[in-house]
């Protein structure tokens, strides 16, 4: 499973487009391995279930699930973009939540990623 921060494409005018991935987003790089994205429909879920706006509720309710899953599925873990270079954020949290829930101790550096050992 990739994990990452999201990159909006960046409009020729300089306007960020956050309804296209760029590509340093991790769902891009991701390639044929798994990902969790809401996508577009991120604020539809926030405004509609009243959720915060740091995004602490939407990574209780769906990002943990579906790391919960990818562990018991045995997939392998890496993150597109170092989660302790980018201080309180999801990326981050989703690093804190594999450590504290699933015994995952390190952070492997090979090539472009970030691989979690445990």
């Amino acid at each position: 499973m990739t994990l990452g921060k999201y990159e909006p494409t960046i409009r020729a005018d300089g306007t960020k487009d956050y309804s296209v991935p760029g590509t340093g987003s991790y769902t891009v790089k991701a390639g044929n391995t798994t990902y969790f994205s809401l996508g577009t429909e991120w604020d539809k879920i926030t405004d509609t279930y009243g959720l915060d706006a740091t995004g602490q509720n939407m990574f209780d309710y769906f990002n943990k699930p579906a790391l919960d899953d990818a562990v018991s599925a045995s997939k392998e873990i890496r993150f597109s973009h170092n989660p302790e270079a980018y201080g309180e954020c999801a990326l981050k949290w989703e690093w804190d939540y594999l450590q504290e829930k699933h015994g995952y101790f390190a952070l492997e550096k090979r090539g472009d990623f970030w691989y979690a050992i445990k």
